[in-house]
């Protein structure tokens, strides 16, 4: 290569096929996109006709065209070489390849949505030339952005047949919110990501809902591949009680690069759980700059400070491979928004030996100067670290390896309801004005993925990868007491861990093919195994045991530590499925207008069977600016390991006549003697049907306009019971006997139907 060759041209590019002249037309016949000849000739040369030319006055001229900051390829980019104007567009790789007579050309990339890139490149005979073309984005436009979910083939937001909503970086950043759950309801429509005080675990895991379904009903990804679920089940009266869904703060923010958001029914495509929708976060793959990032703020009320450090940094690896890391630390103070107790705190006085009579009902002078503030409620204390890692690495011009993965430890601060003193629940022993327990809790996260993928045959690839995860959650129960134990109860004690670990081997080929349409079809199919596996862990015996001592009225003390009784050895579980599954997805497009998207899947499960789901979905072009979509689906959700198997006892207050009354609540398997008195069956899987209709419009640039309406029906939905208490007979002296007052189980109970409307104005 001796001519002047700008950037980065003499780059070889992972994936460019080394095809003579004949294939590399076959290649441009048989692909999604066709060569385009300009109707002007500035010059004699002929490039890319496919004339016959003498061999040794020719050089060729392959390469790919990519986003900067992503690496993503481009489809559809213009390539045009400025002296002839003659032109074509990149494929779904985002690659191009012509032969091209000797000479010194201008080349220009385009594409919409990002800067224009101009090279000058010489064509030597008998050579090859490989190039890496990286186009920087301009401000983004709603609706432009290339998306992974909704269509295995790549298209833009507006493009796909269901509707699809991406949140870029600066989208995320500019949101002011510190938390990848906060970003994403401030952000997108019909997620919400609630909060909870005085909720046990669920005070630092928060449930997230899309379509106002359960969080356990969207699929979350990350680069494509499913992340595991919590370990935590939220048994309180919190949203999303009795589901147990994907964390998703326990991703950090600076490590994303964008999300999107599938607001349609999906498991015939992607799986369980996606019956709201699915959600698939991307990791950051830039190596052109480091970023690092400090953030802090409070409340107007002077609480909740946040204070949030982050860096990261990527490093090119051999020929557009890449490695991204991101550390970040959070630490977030807890808010209180309670108000002052208006309750009585201690017992009345009583006439002590030997005093004077006191009048009826004396109150304690204590009650004067008494702390009345002594709730908490608001957000809980949480500090995080992160450590995440995004990388690619080329093994051959056809073949990448690929990981990404990441570890995360939260700990976590949240209080209980108050113990007062004049309550016999309370250890006086200890705590003569009574107390504030507090729930302290240790989330650990840990994922890993790693994978190859190849291009063959020009226009197919296959994926084949691993996919492993674990949720650990612990629990500490402080500034309390086992009032059972008397004087001897610790302060505090370990209530035991849950555990959640799923792993998944995948094999997904996806490419196009002719099947005598005007345009070829998108095929992807593929095989997915997974195992999950769930466990519970006893805590230590103070936090459980019933010690026998009597409370301050001489009544029998409940056993346990107060707020949160912990897990016993007879709780311990640990249980283990697997499932094995096998999907088709077609997109056909049969004119330039109509498009058509099939699919279906099939699953078998070793604990409860096996299903078979459906997915049809289209979109018609009225014309350039306006375009109609409607899709209907059947999708389905396993009931999950913990819903199978989680047993615990937690204190929870009922309302009694008005008051407040703590309870011991069991939560019982199925099958456990409580539910088989109660005739309670085994849990099987949800059944859901999805139907969405809706609209596109682009009446402007500058303006977008998408509005989709959506109904799903679920049947045989999983929820968790109201409670059943000790006074019925057929349970009531099996709960006497382990001191729980009132139990409660999962059950397919409900039949439900969800119906909404989805708009989305974005104006630039």
């Amino acid at each position: 290569m001796n001519g002047p060759v700008t950037g980065e041209a003499k780059q070889m590019i992972p994936g460019t096929p080394r095809a003579d002249t004949a294939g590399c037309r076959r290649f441009w016949t048989q692909g999604r996109r066709r060569l385009t000849i300009s109707r002007v000739a500035l010059g004699a040369v002929v490039l890319l006709s496919g004339a016959p030319t003498n061999a040794q006055d020719t050089g060729r001229v392959s390469g790919a065209v990519s986003a900067a900051a992503t690496g993503a390829a481009l489809e559809g980019a213009k390539v045009l070489v400025v002296e002839t104007q003659e032109s074509l567009e990149t494929d779904r790789n985002g690659r191009f390849e012509f032969d091209s007579p000797i000479g010194i050309y201008t080349l220009l990339a385009t594409r919409t949505g990002y800067r224009s890139h101009i090279r000058t490149l010489e064509i030597v005979s008998g050579e090859s030339l490989s190039l890496i073309i990286r186009l920087d984005r301009l401000p983004s436009q709603f609706g432009e952005e290339l998306v992974v979910v909704g269509s295995r083939s790549q298209r833009t937001a507006l493009e796909t047949p269901v509707p699809v909503d991406v949140l870029s970086v600066e989208d995320l950043e500019r949101s002011g919110m510190m938390e990848t759950g906060r970003m994403i309801q401030f952000l997108a429509p019909s997620f919400n990501m609630s909060s909870s005080a005085i909720s046990d675990g669920t005070d630092i895991v928060r449930p997230t809902t899309l379509r106002g379904l359960g969080p356990d009903q969207t699929l979350v990804l990350i680069n494509g591949k499913r992340r595991h679920s919590s370990a935590l089940v939220h048994v309180n009266g919190s949203i999303g009680r009795g589901t147990a869904g994907v964390d998703l703060n326990a991703i950090p923010a600076s490590a994303i690069e964008r999300i999107e958001i599938l607001r349609d029914g999906a498991a015939a495509q992607y799986g369980s759980d996606a019956i709201a929708g699915v959600i698939n976060v991307v990791l950051r793959t830039g190596t052109d700059k480091t970023r690092v990032n400090f953030n802090t703020g409070q409340h107007y009320a002077g609480d909740g400070s946040v204070i949030q450090a982050s860096v990261n940094h990527g490093w090119e690896v051999g020929d557009g491979g890449f490695v991204n890391v991101t550390a970040e630390y959070r630490d977030r103070g807890s808010t209180n928004r309670s108000g002052r107790d208006p309750r009585r705190i201690f017992n009345f006085l009583e006439q002590e030996f030997g005093q004077p009579e006191l009048s009826s009902g004396t109150l304690d002078p204590r009650e004067a100067t008494y702390d009345r503030l002594n709730h908490r409620y608001g957000d809980a204390e949480s500090r995080n670290g992160y450590l995440f890692v995004n990388g690619e690495i080329p093994i051959s011009d056809d073949s990448d390896f690929y990981f990404f993965g990441g570890l995360s430890e939260r700990r976590g601060e949240s209080a209980g309801f108050n113990r007062l003193p004049s309550q016999g629940r309370t250890n006086v022993l200890i705590h003569p004005e009574g107390h504030l327990p507090l729930i302290n809790t240790t989330v650990d996260d840990r994922s890993l993925s790693a994978g190859y993928r190849r291009r063959f045959a020009d226009n197919w690839a296959f994926d084949v990868g691993v996919v492993t995860g674990t949720n650990e959650f612990s629990f500490l129960v402080s500034d309390s007491a086992n009032t059972s134990l008397g004087a001897n109860s610790p302060t505090e004690a370990d209530a035991g861990t849950l555990k959640f670990e799923q792993t998944s081997f995948v094999l997904d080929f996806f490419g196009t093919t002719e099947w005598g349409f005007k345009r070829p079809v998108g095929v992807a199919f593929g095989l997915e195994y997974r195992a999950d596996g769930y466990e519970i862990g006893a805590g230590e015996p103070a936090s459980y045991i019933d010690g026998g001592e009597f409370d301050q009225f001489g009544n029998p003390a409940p056993a346990g530590i107060q707020v949160f009784p912990g897990f016993q050895p007879v709780n311990e579980v640990n249980a283990s499925r697997h499932n094995l599954a096998g999907y088709v997805d077609l997109e056909l497009l049969p004119s330039d207008s109509f498009l058509l998207g099939l699919a279906a899947r099939f699953e078998d499960y070793s604990d409860f069977g096996s299903t078979l789901d459906g997915k049809v979905a289209a979109r018609y072009e009225l014309s350039e600016r306006v375009a109609l979509r409607a899709s209907v689906s059947t999708g389905f959700r396993a009931p999950s390991l913990h819903q199978s198997n989680l047993a615990s006892i937690s204190t929870q207050f009922v309302d009694v006549d008005g008051d407040l009354v703590p309870v011991e609540v069991g939560t019982f398997r199925n099958p456990s003697p409580i539910t088989q008195v109660l005739g309670v069956p085994e849990l099987k899987e949800e059944t859901s049907t999805s139907f969405s209709v809706g609209f596109t419009s682009r009446p402007r640039p500058s303006l977008s306009i998408t509005a989709d309406l959506f109904k799903i029906d679920i049947d045989d939905r999983i929820v968790l019971s109201g409670r059943f208490s000790d006074v019925i007979p057929l349970i009531g002296p099996l709960l006497t006997s382990i001191g729980v007052g009132s139990a409660q189980f999962f059950v397919n109970a409900l039949d439900t139907q969800t119906e909404g409307m989805d708009i989305v104005v974005a104006y630039t």
